[in-house]
């Protein structure tokens, strides 16, 4: 039977989470959804295009796409998708990442016609029948990303020093903690600025926002401006894919003027420590594995160490 594709509704959110099942059954993906979570993403995202591929009355492939604001000229698109994986090989991933590219371009050529296209996905490593698709449609081997994982044992001790002051996420602080984010990792390559729109659907309103497990060190001697952070979530399904509750480290950065003092190591480390007293088992977070930050040392020093790795892919229009 010819592959049925057309967009996934609410109606569609078990068959979705299932799906996702069956493929991090397989292989891991970092983009594992619960049904729940499929219901909040179609709700809040804006200009969310999930797409979904049925044998029959059978969803068996998938993709979503995600705009993001433009940022300095350019307007940049996030893809995920996959297949399951007993029906690879069968032209389905074909069908459904050129569905994804024509809206893409559509949303693209109606809001920011001006400005470059610029679409990205990621690919786990070994997997090369996804490398091949992906370089078959014009994609481009860009970076490396680790998962990183921490089972929360033997976790370092935490010392800030006496002129900086702690405290948690404050949703009313959240435009300055936005800010705080797109300064931080302004000079890291191909970053962009995450949009008021987008910070608002993952850190404020989103049922993974752990703000009582997110950290912030402030300056008084500089009108207790943000001097660094570390925001932690929780998905119904740990990234990891180990059992029990995980914090997923979604944010961690230093301000420039604070950099060279440790402080990211001790903020982490300080959020692991939270995080195994409040009952967690696990940790994970994500990391290019060229961060020019140093991050790598950072989560490495704080006890993590690499689960997996994806390559990620760009296209240029």
């Amino acid at each position: 039977m010819t592959l049925q594709p057309r967009p996934v509704t609410d109606d569609d959110a078990d068959a979705m989470a299932a799906l996702m099942q069956r493929i991090a059954a397989d292989h891991p993906t970092g983009f594992e959804l619960a049904a729940s979570e499929v219901l909040e993403l179609l709700s809040t995202y804006p200009g969310l295009v999930f797409d979904g591929g049925w044998d029959g009355d059978e969803l068996v492939a998938y993709t979503t796409l995600m705009p993001r604001a433009s940022s300095d000229g350019v307007h940049p698109f996030l893809f995920f998708g996959d297949v399951d994986p007993a029906r690879l090989g069968r032209g389905h991933g074909t069908l459904m990442l050129g569905r994804a590219l024509s809206a893409a371009r559509e949303i693209h050529r109606r809001e920011a016609p001006e400005e470059s296209a610029r679409f990205g996905t990621r690919a786990v490593q070994g997997r090369s029948d996804q490398a091949d698709l992906l370089t078959s449609h014009g994609f481009v081997l860009h970076r490396h990303n680790f998962l990183m994982f921490s089972a929360l044992d033997d976790l370092p001790a935490p010392v800030f020093p006496a002129d900086l002051a702690l405290s948690t996420f404050d949703p009313a602080d959240s435009e300055e903690l936005r800010a705080a984010q797109n300064t931080a990792f302004a000079d890291y390559p191909s970053y962009d600025d995450i949009d008021e729109v987008n910070w608002s659907v993952f850190m404020l309103t989103a049922a993974h926002a752990r703000h009582d497990l997110s950290f912030v060190l402030r300056d008084p001697a500089r009108d207790d401006a943000v001097a660094a952070y570390v925001f932690a979530h929780e998905y119904a399904i740990g990234p990891s894919g180990e059992k029990g509750r995980e914090a997923y480290v979604a944010y961690v950065g230093t301000l420039p003027g604070h950099r060279g003092r440790g402080l990211a190591t001790n903020l982490l480390a300080h959020t692991l420590n939270v995080a195994r007293a409040a009952g967690y088992d696990t940790a994970s977070l994500d990391v290019d594995t060229a961060n020019p930050t140093g991050a790598l040392g950072i989560y490495e020093r704080a006890g993590f160490s690499v689960r997996y790795r994806q390559d990620d892919y760009e296209l240029l229009e």
